[in-house]
């Protein structure tokens, strides 16, 4: 199946390589923001529905349905959009004006949460479908909204003097950067010194931060169309003629990659605990990987052998799935072993006997799932330039 070429719209501006630059900084902090709502939110919903796996998993497929919708709706209109740029900053303030309102939502989700099962007593699957719904209205606006920032970047890339096929390969790895920072500080710093307001604030000021530096930068971008051509050799566009493969790629990679973070945490749970801390290290690590996988697509080229990479690298992701379930019966013994050896008696040395165990178990998973989603991006990049080529010739 041979993708169609549209003719794009002219392309009224140019960004300069430092403004760039700025991009992939204010997308690390997008990320820091990002993932300080996530664990905000995850724990504050824990609170009203439980912490059941099946709650949790409530939480995160409504999270996740938010940036999925919002990524579909930008991949859509973000070639018309005139100024991506100026866009993304609006957006991240509006994420920043609805977090700083979460607190009211969520005294309202409660007491519907509490009315419905008080008026109703609806059964597990009913009620477990209120428990979506609320959460899906709670959570749609804002991740819709950071859903849509990647695809609006990327539009935004387009627009640039100088460009590489993976430039949003490291767009992507730019944000993950920033998602390690935000679980961290999240976990660690900011709910358990500050609490839950003080939170939301920081968050929301990184939000207001980012938004009026990229609507400042807009305005002082070059009016003029952008050269799109690859700074490496323009015979290097290529089309893809296999849109459904790596769709489905992409597909599976969600899949995959968000199940098995959902059952790494309810198995460490029985072994490093369910509080904020061991929730946090979990998903630092799992982004580390993330982020770790998506650093190294974005510095090899892959364009010419995309296929060979994603065979190579779903197959190893197959075979560190497997054997995970191997380390996952040794990790209670090697926690205990190892803290009897050294004569772990502090909570700094329990948390670093921790982090290691957890590591052991995601890291290198989490680091092979990291490269698929990379390489369906440099796919996807290197079609809609080839697109643009090819529009600009006829």
């Amino acid at each position: 199946m041979e993708t169609s070429v549209a003719r794009p719209q002219s392309l009224p501006i140019t960004y300069s390589p430092p403004t760039i630059l700025l991009i992939g900084a204010c997308f690390v902090l997008s990320g820091v923001a990002g993932l300080i709502y996530e664990v905000l939110w995850a724990r504050m919903l824990g609170l009203v529905f439980g912490a059941t796996t099946l709650a949790i998993s409530t939480v995160l497929a409504a999270f996740m349905g938010g940036l999925a919708l919002g990524s579909a709706l930008a991949g859509r209109c973000c070639g018309r959009i005139q100024r991506p740029l100026r866009a993304y900053g609006w957006m991240e303030l509006g994420i920043a004006v609805y977090a700083l309102l979460v607190p009211i939502f969520f005294t309202w989700v409660e007491n519907v949460y509490a009315y419905i099962w008080q008026q109703f007593h609806p059964g597990f699957f009913v009620f477990s479908l209120w428990r979506f719904l609320l959460s899906s209205a709670l959570l749609l606006v804002p991740t819709t909204l950071m859903g849509a920032t990647l695809p609006v970047l990327s539009a935004a890339l387009l627009h640039a003097n100088k460009r590489k096929p993976n430039s949003v390969t490291r767009l992507y790895a730019c944000n993950l950067a920033g998602a390690i920072i935000g679980t961290l500080a999240a976990g660690f710093v900011l709910l358990p010194t500050f609490g839950v307001r003080s939170t939301i604030i920081f968050a929301a000021t990184l939000n207001i931060v980012v938004g009026l530096v990229a609507i400042f930068a807009d305005r002082k971008a070059d009016l003029g169309p952008a050269d799109v051509r690859f700074a490496s050799d323009d015979s290097a566009a290529i089309r893809v003629t296999s849109k459904r493969f790596w769709l489905f790629c992409a597909f599976v990679s969600g899949f995959v990659t968000i199940s098995t973070q959902v059952a790494w945490s309810r198995v460490l749970t029985m072994i490093i605990g369910s509080s904020t801390y061991a929730f946090s290290i979990v998903v630092a690590l799992f982004l580390l990987g993330l982020a770790g996988g998506a650093w190294v697509v974005g510095r090899k080229n892959y364009s010419d052998k995309l296929r060979e990479a994603i065979l190579k690298v779903e197959v190893a992701s197959a075979i560190s799935l497997f054997l995970s379930l191997v380390v996952i019966n040794f990790i209670p013994v090697v926690l205990v072993s190892l803290g009897l050896r050294f004569h772990v008696g502090s909570w700094t040395g329990l948390l670093l006997l921790q982090v290691f165990c957890a590591g052991v178990l995601i890291l290198v998973p989490a680091f092979l799932m990291g490269m698929v989603m990379p390489i369906v991006l440099v796919w996807a990049s290197s079609d809609r330039i080839a697109s643009v080529r090819l529009s600009r010739r006829s």
